[in-house]
């Protein structure tokens, strides 16, 4: 009985190296330049007698030669290919032709949020400058003016309204409003109508761009040139608000205490304070009465802004907007 089970032993192992073949099955020792396949449809293992020990191989596990892969038909190798996950695929940005069907559409919101992402993260870098100004195109109704848009609500005046009290209720500015809804005076008509932004914002200034980026809700609403600190003074990071002036005095690191209108006085018509850390004290954003300077660094460490500019910047900074530097 012992005799016809190792027999039958024997045949199973002739045939299953029949199948295989011997010059198909090797040991990685006795090969180099070796490529290993597996066969995700083959998990049964094939038991193999070696002695006084028993290795077990499984079919995902063979070593073919190369120079044997290169003999095998195409179909086989088809069969091995891996297979790409959905989840692992990217998704691909909208393209410059979607945005078009959106203005034609009249979806100015919907082309303005998509250009603003392709703008913010520079997906499309050869196309920053027209992006840039079509983004300004559309916000010229979206944000300013007094066109109802998603980013704002139209409030209808009360009897005993006062625009400050408006602002207030809505966490904006008043200027802001006025400027937004074409008003050269606080005076408020009953039942008038009032476009009011809703909405954090955040500002986003690139030392290496010489540019600050203003958002609303996360979406693009005006990019400006800046001049940044001389040595790298400038910081990085996210900085809160501290404070907000018009016409700030200037107090100069030397010890001296100059007033707005002063020739000394470099700070221009705003300012935006940071809330101080530990190392950093001191900083924020202001105008400039050095114009030129714009593009470079030459501060002593903050962020500066044509007057104009930093007029309109400072009527949307509210004291939740956070400000963000980057190199």
């Amino acid at each position: 009985m012992k005799t016809i089970q190792n027999s039958l032993f024997i045949v199973f192992v002739i045939s299953v190296f029949s199948a295989l073949s011997s010059s198909d099955v090797v040991t990685s020792t006795g090969i180099t330049h070796s490529i290993v396949y597996a066969n995700a449809k083959q998990a049964l293992p094939l038991l193999l007698a070696k002695k006084d020990e028993d290795i077990v191989i499984y079919k995902k596990d063979i070593i073919i030669r190369s120079d044997e892969l290169k003999s095998e038909p195409k179909r086989n190798q088809e069969e091995f290919k891996t297979v790409e996950k959905p989840e692992a695929k990217k998704q691909e940005t909208l393209g410059l032709d979607i945005i078009d069907k959106y203005i034609k559409e009249g979806k100015k919101y919907e082309a303005r949020n998509a250009l603003s992402d392709i703008f913010i993260n520079k997906k499309i870098p050869e196309k920053q400058k027209e992006i840039k100004e079509q983004l300004d195109r559309l916000n010229e109704d979206l944000i300013f003016s007094p066109s109802p848009s998603p980013d704002a609500v139209m409030y209808t005046v009360q009897p005993g309204d006062v625009l400050a009290r408006i602002a207030k209720q809505f966490n904006t500015n008043y200027e802001l409003i006025m400027k937004i809804n074409g008003k050269a005076t606080t005076r408020l008509n009953i039942g008038e109508k009032l476009k009011i932004l809703t909405g954090k914002t955040k500002i986003l200034a690139s030392k290496t761009d010489f540019t600050l980026t203003l958002l609303l809700n996360d979406h693009y609403v005006k990019q400006y040139r800046i001049g940044t600190g001389k040595n790298d003074k400038t910081p990085m990071g996210t900085f809160e608000v501290k404070n907000k002036m018009k016409e700030p005095t200037w107090y100069s690191p030397n010890g001296g205490i100059f007033h707005y209108g002063h020739q000394e006085n470099i700070l221009g018509t705003r300012w935006i304070g940071f809330k101080d850390k530990p190392d950093v004290i001191g900083y924020g954003i202001h105008g400039t009465t050095l114009p030129e300077t714009i593009g470079t660094a030459s501060s002593n460490g903050c962020v500066r802004m044509i007057n104009g500019d930093v007029e309109e910047l400072f009527d949307f900074v509210t004291s939740d907007t956070a400000i963000i530097i980057q190199r």
